[in-house]
């Protein structure tokens, strides 16, 4: 689970507590301590809002995903005592489509990305080993 989404992870936490019997507050906090990424710390920026009591709602929009901003809506939904589990499921379906949709965008990008090494580092070698025995053969005629 080391390089998943970090929304697809942290969901994947929150679900298997629900399954296991345990709180979501359970499976938030395990993400919370197993994950050291950005999301990580506004998750538990979020965990603290709410068990302060303050207002988690402006710390939850200002975060550019709109799949993560669902998630910890969801996530405070669950807190307030809420069925959660279809909408979870649901969640997890629209992260895995925008995961494979960004990775579908990455691998069609790559033959352009890699045009790039290609022409400057491999042509001029394979013009090197195509004209080089043609460019002694001539430096020699020259000597002569």
């Amino acid at each position: 689970m080391e390089n998943l989404n970090p929304a697809l992870r942290c969901l994947i936490e929150m679900q298997s507590a629900l399954q296991n019997g345990e709180t979501v507050r359970a499976g938030l906090l395990r993400y919370t301590q197993s994950a050291s990424d950005d999301f990580a710390s506004q998750v538990r920026r979020f965990l603290f809002d709410w068990e302060q009591g303050r207002d988690w709602r402006p710390a939850v929009q200002s975060i550019a995903s709109a799949n993560r901003r669902a998630l910890l809506e969801l996530a405070a939904c669950a807190l307030s005592g809420q069925a959660i589990h279809t909408h979870l499921c649901e969640l997890r379906m629209e992260i895995q489509a925008a995961c494979e949709s960004e990775i579908k965008e990455h691998i069609d990008m790559l033959p352009l990305r890699m045009l790039f090494p290609l022409l400057l580092l491999l042509f001029p070698s394979y013009l090197v080993l195509l004209f080089g025995p043609v460019l002694a053969q001539f430096v020699r005629e020259l000597t002569r």
